[in-house]
């Protein structure tokens, strides 16, 4: 989902008829009025535009102008056609990571960039593409992610619903309209203002939910399609925050095992974890001037969790915090950007059904604190979930398998054993569904391999987008 990145990557044959539904009354996306894009250094051939596309893609009502840069193929003589891609999120857009030549090349590579046209959107809800604004945070230290009874409960959903009519208040319509199937139909809107029938799509994490809607959506015009840190879709909103808060627990011990065999840590990570913990519980953990919640923590260790380059500054972080300063700590959580964050819940509460979670949810946390005991349960979906119950927008998405997987091209998974936002068995479990599909899998931990955490991974990926042919499906990368 959310990916912490390294500070370099951050900016930044048609066999039928298309089945998805046309803009209504018949309105095509003009052709782009490409321009320089804001930032890109001169003489880099990256251009932008803007796509027009409707609000309500029901009704035809209304209008969002989507983001869109491209990068051309460097060897035209090679020239495969368009990748679209999404790099997670979601409230993440794509289309800078094209704009300067050093994070393209870094993203992508050299391969990539010579044999596709590489194209980014910024979702709508995203800044770029109309951003989502609200005039409440969508995070509040006083609200009790896990709540005990149901007062607690109450409080939670009547936040959650306040903070959603904030966001109504200041963007209006758009916000009943973020689900990730109008993000798939604008992403088909820009594949037809381009002129291509048919595109590449390489979906990170979120981006694994959007690759999944084109796909059912648009089978057709799908050349190959390619899906890093997979979420399985088929699941409800209770058992994907069982399968985070287990994902997370799993990457604590890997974590506690990197620690216990390294001298420069010389800390019980797990010990630590639950110490700071307790520290912010009592109103004993400051950052600066204010005191962190349990939840601050949590949502910070879930952050250095999110890559093992990051195990050096989280041992710092939690020997600080325990000498009572919890500042780095602090930092890493999502809630940071206030901006982003709002976008990712306005964007996720329309994906994750949470609308019967309610009743039950003092009982699914206690449940998720035995598989998840080091955090007490939390995970990233955990805070999804949480953070939708009360949600007035229905959630568009039903918990399904697959549709239409027999009209896909060949699909390419990829998964790590320790991711600790798209844990294994989802992977495994999409790949089960796919019946032209194959797994690569990577035996490290961090979210997602691509061109992160699994130079092997990402090189499988590379040449299954130029040639479509999968790999074995018994394919392993050792992290080395």
């Amino acid at each position: 989902m959310l990916r912490k990145r390294a500070a370099a990557l951050v900016v930044l044959v048609v066999a039928g008829l298309i089945t998805g539904a046309a803009p209504a009354g018949g309105n095509q996306p003009a052709e782009p009025e490409w321009r320089a894009c804001p930032g890109a250094p001169e003489g880099h051939p990256v251009q932008c535009a803007t796509v027009d596309v409707p609000r309500n893609w029901e009704t035809g009502e209304g209008k969002v102008g989507l983001q869109v840069s491209r990068l051309s193929a460097a060897d035209p003589d090679k020239r495969i056609g368009v990748l679209m891609f999404n790099p997670g999120g979601p409230g993440t857009g794509a289309a800078g990571y094209l704009a300067s030549p050093q994070i393209a090349e870094q993203y992508f590579g050299q391969e990539i960039l010579e044999r596709f046209d590489v194209v980014g959107v910024d979702p709508r809800g995203v800044a770029g593409s109309e951003a989502i604004d609200c005039a409440k945070p969508a995070y509040d230290p006083a609200i009790n992610r896990f709540p005990a009874d149901a007062a607690e409960v109450t409080a939670l959903t009547e936040a959650n619903a306040e903070f959603a009519e904030s966001c109504v208040e200041r963007s209006g319509e758009l916000v009943a309209n973020l689900d990730t199937e109008s993000v798939a139909r604008d992403l088909d809107a820009v594949r037809e203002a381009l002129g291509e029938q048919q595109i590449s799509f390489l979906g990170i994490s979120y981006g694994s939910m959007l690759g999944r809607s084109y796909a059912e959506l648009f089978p057709y015009r799908l050349r190959a399609l390619a899906l890093d840190a997979v979420v399985d879709r088929a699941l409800p909103a209770s058992q994907l925050a069982l399968d985070g808060a287990r994902a997370v627990q799993d990457g604590i011990e890997h974590f506690a095992r990197w620690c216990a065999d390294n001298d420069s840590c010389e800390l019980d990570a797990r010990a630590s974890i639950d110490e700071v913990q307790t520290l912010a519980e009592r109103g004993e953990l400051p950052a600066g001037d204010r005191k962190l919640t349990i939840r601050d923590v949590q949502l910070g260790v879930n952050g250095f969790l999110q890559s093992p380059t990051a195990y050096p500054d989280f041992t710092k972080a939690l020997k600080a915090a325990r000498d009572g300063d919890g500042t780095a700590l602090s930092e890493m959580g999502m809630h940071t950007d206030p901006a982003a964050y709002r976008m990712y819940r306005s964007i996720i509460c329309q994906d994750v059904n949470a609308s019967n979670l309610a009743g039950g949810l003092p009982a699914l946390g206690h449940a998720a604190q035995r598989v998840g005991p080091t955090l007490r349960g939390f995970s990233e979906f955990w805070d999804i979930a949480s953070g939708c119950v009360g949600w007035p927008q229905e959630a568009s998405w039903q918990p399904t398998p697959w549709q239409r997987a027999g009209e896909l091209p060949p699909t390419l998974l990829v998964s790590g054993a320790h991711d600790v936002a798209t844990p294994r068995s989802w992977a495994e479990q999409v790949d089960r569904q796919l019946p032209n599909s194959a797994l690569v899998r990577w035996d490290g931990a961090g979210h997602a391999g691509w061109q992160l955490h699994s130079e092997c991974a990402t090189e499988a990926t590379v040449d299954y987008l130029i040639t479509r042919e999968l790999p074995d499906e018994e394919t392993t990368c050792t992290t080395v």
